[in-house]
């Protein structure tokens, strides 16, 4: 149900009430206009790390443009931070070294996602046209000619995380916008809702013919349509009432749907789990998603929503930093943990500098200090880095590296030295992942 709307309006009828949009038509095809104005294409985002054998944590998502993370405004140059990032995000805040990549095609339907996995498995290249006709995503027939590398990020993948069945209920939302009765309606959500099941299933079984030791979690669909507005003694609906709590009816029994190929699924050993997306939009359909703007899919709030819903459906909590003390420019989380100095971090040329003896501590390492040479060797396991004050260079493992940032120095403040060191040359030299990310102020450093 994730497409956008074909109007919207509210009318003002008082002027003390609110000026909201009253909602006339419901879930049109995604933007056939709004692509020719460039305002409905998203840019599916990846941030693949380079691979350490036997360490690294994938997550592959496979969906529609939930999983492709659009928001209302979105040109194909937009880069999303959906649910996917927050997932990445906590994956790095549980202490892993984690990639992702992104497969979230816009308009996707539940048959077209059991089409592309039948491609994926055997290894093909297809086209828009072999997967679903009518797909409105420019960058459809680009991500399709990918699906041999596809098949190879699945096939390597510990997550998997997906949304699809929204745009099945089209029929569904085109009945009740013909002014059907809810009696001839209810055939076509019938059959609709055994498409969505028995296609679902089948995709999902093939999917785990390539890795069946993969997690997957799917999201249920949520209903972006406020309840009736009250203002005093006044009701005012958003939306006819009737029909949209047919439509609350009908997600429930979406959900219900899910439920059962996932027990079905499980019940055979696989690892398949649902994100109780749904429940975190009741109340907050008008911050969580864009429906003020005419456009139902989530907001950044929303998207983040969805974010908690699947990390706890994953990991079973939500992780964050602790608030940012005055002075200090970002937090830096260490395996999983925060690591918390009273000397903080500097930022020289864009470039992260870190007390020594707090990041030595807080990677597990030892130091020795060269007085003489200025010059500091840190030491994880069988790896060292040499670093010297001034230096251009550092050593790692005794080679010789030429520094892309400024080089480590001494701060003094009254009695006190500190040796700052360049946190990426450092992390790098020993093995150890490092990830910033912007949307958090946070640099995560992962084995």
């Amino acid at each position: 149900m994730y497409s956008k709307f074909r109007k919207a309006a509210f009318r003002a009828v008082s002027s003390v009430m609110l000026t909201l949009l009253l909602i006339t038509a419901f879930f049109s095809p995604l933007c056939v206009n709004s692509l020719v104005n460039n305002t409905s294409i998203t840019y599916a985002a990846s941030e693949l790390d380079k691979k350490v054998e036997d360490h690294t944590y994938r997550i592959v998502a496979v969906g529609d443009s939930l999983t492709a993370g659009y928001e209302y405004g979105f040109t194909e140059q937009s880069i999303p931070y959906g649910f996917v990032e927050h997932v990445y995000e906590q994956a790095l805040f549980h202490g892993l070294r984690a990639e992702y990549t992104n497969y979230g095609v816009l308009g996707l339907r539940t048959t077209g996602l059991k089409k592309w996995v039948e491609a994926i498995v055997n290894g093909v290249s297809v086209k828009s046209a072999d997967i679903q006709s009518g797909l409105p995503d420019p960058r459809a027939e680009r991500i399709f000619a990918e699906t041999v590398q596809l098949r190879s990020a699945l096939s390597e993948a510990d997550l998997i995380v997906m949304t699809i069945g929204g745009n099945d209920m089209y029929a569904v939302l085109d009945k009740l916008n013909a002014k059907a009765d809810h009696a001839e309606t209810t055939t076509v959500l019938d059959k609709a809702l055994d498409t969505y099941e028995s296609e679902l299933e089948p995709a999902l079984r093939l999917l785990l013919t390539l890795q069946p030791n993969a997690q997957i979690v799917i999201a249920d669909q949520y209903l972006p349509i406020p309840p009736p507005l009250k203002v005093g003694a006044f009701i005012f609906p958003l939306y006819p009432e009737a029909d949209r709590l047919f439509l609350q009816d009908s997600i429930k029994q979406l959900r219900e749907r899910l439920n059962q190929v996932i027990e079905r699924v499980t019940k055979d050993g696989y690892h398949v789990k649902v994100a109780n997306v749904a429940s975190s939009f009741i109340d907050n359909e008008l911050s969580y998603t864009s429906i003020a703007q005419g456009d139902i899919h989530p907001s950044r709030a929303g998207y983040a929503a969805m974010g908690k819903s699947f990390t706890k459906a994953i990991w079973g909590d939500y992780r964050v930093v602790k608030p940012k003390e005055n002075g200090a420019a970002l937090a830096i989380v260490v395996s999983g943990k925060e690591m918390i100095s009273a000397i903080k971090p500097i930022i020289v040329q864009n470039r992260t500098f870190v007390p020594l003896r707090s990041i030595a501590g807080a990677l597990g390492a030892t130091t020795k200090w060269n007085a003489a040479a200025q010059t500091a060797t840190i030491k994880v396991a069988d790896r060292s880095v040499d670093i010297t004050v001034g230096a251009a260079s550092i050593r790692d493992n005794g080679v010789s590296k030429t520094l892309n940032t400024p080089p480590a120095f001494i701060h003094t403040v009254g009695k006190v030295s500190t040796l700052y060191v360049p946190l990426a040359a450092l992390s790098e030299g020993l093995q150890f992942q490092v990830i910033y990310r912007d949307t958090l102020k946070t640099v995560f450093i992962n084995k």
